[in-house]
């Protein structure tokens, strides 16, 4: 017993071990929410079931196949009559229209500038064929004094070749 009076007393100090942490968690969002979340009804009541413990949307399926099912002759018919309008349509001869143009001044316009275009053709054909019948007719003379034949361009070689084989 000596030694337990030689060892010193221990203090009994106690200190208050602190927490880290906030305002709150998720209770104070969902009071600070309200009545908010529950205002949002739902629509969509297809996931539950019925009294006899089929999905409603099983039960609200077979319907719509039953009513599709039900309406196939109908939408056939459509479908045969809209095929056969198109091609009926597609074998009809299109109405062809008959324009008139009836503007007299466009007409004789049109019959002056034709003329003018056909005499100044004429013309300068008749121009450049005289000076051309004129330089063959001098050619011809010219070439058998001197021997060697001009020869316009264009005109074949068939007299030429004519004239040397006599």
């Amino acid at each position: 017993m000596a030694l337990l009076q030689t060892t010193p007393p221990v203090l009994d100090e106690h200190e208050p071990l602190r927490l880290r942490g906030g305002k709150g968690g998720f209770g104070s969002m969902l009071r600070a929410q309200g009545g908010r979340m529950a205002s949002q009804k739902t629509t969509n009541f297809e996931s539950c079931r019925d009294l006899s413990g089929r999905r409603l949307k099983t039960v609200n399926d077979a319907k719509k196949i039953a009513d599709f099912k039900e309406s196939e002759p109908e939408r056939k018919r459509k479908e045969k009559e809209l095929l056969k309008a198109k091609i009926e349509k597609g074998l009809k001869e299109p109405e062809t229209k008959k324009i008139r143009f009836d503007d007299q001044e466009f007409v004789e316009t049109h019959e002056k500038v034709l003329d003018e275009v056909k005499g100044t053709v004429k013309k300068a054909l008749q121009k450049k064929s005289i000076p051309l019948l004129a330089s063959k007719a001098s050619s011809s003379s010219t070439a058998s004094a001197k021997g060697k034949k001009k020869r316009v361009w264009g005109e074949s070689d068939s007299e030429d070749s004519d004239d040397s084989s006599q």
